[in-house]
């Protein structure tokens, strides 16, 4: 093939290019670049699903603390690659709005649930007051907790309720008997009478799960902390998410505290999930988070701030443990007269993972 260029020395007049030099060159370079690329190709890291480090987005400005990031998805946001003709390297998750000034973000707890089992040196299948038995329901559910409700396949943890074989007795079920096994995971004590100590706990940070949970009247989803005190003495609790399965769009979020007397009620009824939408959150999968700062507390859905609690000293400031489960007919479900219906019934949160971020010098 002949190429024909202006020549600038000859207005006018064109000059034919021998073109087997070029075509010489542009063998050498196929053949060679496949060699010398090829081991950095191999040595790259792989891609890490979560929201990048930074994330170029509109923001919500709020009377305190950061800008809030307002993602387009429900789908965890993913790092912009750059122009050229290498892709930028693939970043660690981090918390979906930039760090106080000076500081940076570090993840400091993370399960991903990649294998076929979780971390036991990281989660228990049971609460805090495990004595050897699991545990049983919160608020007179149904549900009693046992290890073998807590599965892990192709990436998530399915934490399954479903009707006992056998009628379990317990003073904490509805009428002394569970008549379901439901799984948990907690960041507690493997064992409250043996001198363990808790497997996790922090203060202050960024803690994010990315859940599905299923939206069936009489299942009810709990994501929450409350602090590490081996006497039980719950001062404090944060309700990162409540979600009763007969309604998918409203997403609870409170900070109870003075001895959990007092409240503070990000939602007012159904329907309202402050500054988020309100949608049927149980189609896919979504990201439920809460940055637990010195006097604050915020609640985001799928990055996007809901709320926030500008507390000062009400602010809990001890260490705290975190739990998630599902519970089955509890108190609050049947005082709304949104109970079981269908005692035949199984269902299961699915756990994509569960981190937590906190805050360290830049």
């Amino acid at each position: 093939m002949l190429q024909t260029e202006q020549n600038p020395a000859a207005p006018g007049r064109r000059r034919r290019i021998a073109v087997w030099p070029i075509a010489a060159i542009m063998v050498v370079i196929l053949v060679v670049s496949p060699i010398l690329l090829g081991p950095w190709r191999d040595r790259r890291p792989a891609q890490i699903d979560g929201p990048p480090a930074q994330v170029t987005q509109v923001t919500q400005a709020f009377p305190s603390g950061p800008a809030v990031s307002a993602p387009a998805s429900a789908e965890p946001a993913v790092a912009a690659t750059t122009t050229s003709a290498v892709p930028a390297a693939p970043r660690d998750p981090t918390a979906p709005f930039p760090a106080a000034k000076g500081k940076r973000w570090a993840l400091s707890f993370r399960e991903e649930f990649s294998g076929t089992g979780y971390d036991h040196s990281k989660l228990s299948p049971c609460f805090d007051w495990n004595d050897g038995d699991c545990t049983a329901s919160f608020n007179s559910g149904r549900e009693a907790y046992r290890p073998a409700q807590v599965q892990v396949s192709n990436g998530t943890a399915k934490l399954t309720a479903e009707p006992a074989r056998k009628p379990i007795s317990s003073s904490a079920c509805q009428n002394g008997t569970c008549t379901y096994v439901a799984g948990l995971l907690s960041t507690a004590r493997p064992r409250a009478d043996a001198g363990q100590k808790y497997l996790y706990t922090f203060t202050y940070g960024y803690v994010e799960a990315r859940l599905k949970f299923p939206a069936t009247q009489g299942f009810f989803t709990a994501f929450w902390m409350l602090p590490a005190d081996p006497s039980f003495d719950y001062q404090t609790e944060i309700d990162i998410l409540e979600m009763l399965g007969d309604d998918p769009t409203t997403m609870f979020m409170t900070y109870s505290y003075g001895g959990r007397a007092k409240a503070y009620n990000v939602n007012t009824g159904k329907h309202n999930n402050g500054a988020c939408p309100v949608k049927n959150y149980s189609t896919d999968f979504v990201r439920v988070g809460m940055d637990w700062e010195p006097g604050r507390i915020a609640w985001y859905i799928d990055g996007k701030r809901c709320a926030e609690y500008v507390g000062g000293s009400t602010i809990e400031s001890g260490p705290m443990q975190i739990i998630l489960h599902m519970m089955v007919d509890n108190t609050w479900q049947r005082q709304w007269n949104v109970g079981l219906a269908d005692p035949s019934l199984k269902r299961r949160l699915e756990v994509d993972y569960l981190r937590v971020f906190q805050q360290h010098p830049a």
